[in-house]
């Protein structure tokens, strides 16, 4: 459980951050995808899926 200490964090808190982090970035491939397919829609998912990779890299 070295991580949990080196993050400053109890396993639960840990978990339900990971949790929220992984469908933050499901919902943003999702949206990608669609994107990819229809580039009139979701126009901005990129700029906001590499912002939310950049915030996740800094906390």
């Amino acid at each position: 459980m070295g991580h949990l200490n080196d993050v400053g964090m109890t396993y639960f808190e840990h978990l339900i951050r990971a949790f929220r982090l992984s469908i933050r970035f499901g919902l943003s491939s999702i949206q990608l995808i669609i994107h990819g397919i229809f580039p009139m829609l979701f126009i901005d998912a990129g700029k906001k899926a590499a912002k939310l990779y950049d915030s996740f890299q800094t906390e």
